[in-house]
């Protein structure tokens, strides 16, 4: 007696119920693909545009790792911004995924490979990678970019096979975003928007500023304080118009900031001769408070009253009531 043969072949039916599961699971990959683009879209386009806000001092945090001369970092630095702002705009329109995943990717390990040696090296400084107004120590930097680095794990497996943007008009996207980001880092320095995205504004207490226990006396009374650069050319011009300032009678006392060394100050000292006090804060505090040197403002009673950004007032400008 014969035996029918078992037929190995999946039935209609099985193939009618396996087909919206594969379905099912494709929309989930995708969707899951969609939110990593997206989420390391705008992670890059943050980073990119708060870097943008101070190029200079981003130059001056990529020459710090020693890797680049600082006449490179110039150079690097707003290459860097261009290339992230580039990548955010490319994985936010799906334009090229793969490449632009790919190349995301790539930088992210770069990033922490360079935070790695960073800290190998000794190095603790903040490391400017969402710009010089948001303060990241080296190890949360490494961590958070392992996380990102999943991010474009995520994007580039759950859209595998998503055409996305493509042909001309992802070139001409890509192409816009770059003249525009390098537009915006070069014009951004010359941008009148320092009360926005610096913690200076009239206003703002010495303890917002985190300078109520750096400065002796700075709390009472009325003050004109000077951010200066004191290895700025500028500043011996500065120091001139803040000595006349200061030897007019009713006017404020005089209290010169700087982030340069102790040696620079001294240096500084003996060639300009300022008629007042020069005290150095750690550049993590001070640059929180400009985007360009010089920048002056009053405070009274611990209190911000007035900025004035490129020049220090007129001395008949800040005379007190009873002077005038």
């Amino acid at each position: 007696m014969s035996t029918p043969m078992e037929s190995t072949a999946a039935t209609p039916a099985s193939r009618e119920t396996s087909a919206p599961a594969r379905r099912g699971a494709l929309a989930w990959r995708r969707a899951a693909g969609h939110l990593g683009r997206i989420a390391l879209g705008l992670i890059f386009l943050a980073a990119g545009v708060l870097k943008a806000l101070d190029p200079a001092e981003f130059a001056h945090q990529v020459a710090g790792y020693g890797l680049l001369s600082p006449r490179l970092s110039t150079l690097a630095a707003p290459m860097l911004i261009v290339l992230e702002i580039s990548l955010a705009i490319a994985l936010l329109a799906g334009a090229r995924l793969l490449l632009s995943g790919l190349l995301s990717l790539a930088l992210l390990l770069f990033f922490i490979g360079i935070e790695a040696y960073g800290i190998s090296a000794g190095r603790t400084e903040s490391c400017g990678c969402f710009g010089a107004y948001v303060q990241r120590t080296p190890a949360q930097v490494i961590g958070e970019d392992v996380l990102f680095a999943g991010l474009a794990v995520l994007a580039l497996w759950g859209l595998a096979r998503w055409s996305g943007l493509r042909g001309r008009r992802a070139g001409a996207a890509l192409a816009a975003t770059v003249i525009l980001s390098t537009v915006f880092v070069v014009a951004s320095p010359y941008l009148p928007i320092d009360d926005y995205v610096t913690r200076l504004a009239a206003g703002k207490t010495l303890e917002d500023l985190e300078l109520q226990d750096r400065v002796p006396g700075l709390a009472e009374g009325r003050h004109l304080v000077a951010l200066i650069d004191v290895t700025d050319p500028g500043a011996a011009r500065s120091a001139a118009d803040l000595n006349a300032i200061a030897a007019r009678p009713g006017s404020p006392a005089v209290v010169g900031l700087t982030p340069s060394t102790e040696q620079e100050i001294d240096a500084f000292l003996w060639s300009s001769i300022p008629a007042f006090e020069i005290h150095r804060i750690d550049r993590d505090v001070i640059k929180r408070l400009y985007r360009r040197l010089p920048r002056f403002f009053v405070v009274e009673s611990g209190r911000v009253t007035a900025v004035y950004d490129g020049a220090p007032p007129a001395a008949k400008d800040l005379l007190s009531s009873e002077a005038s």
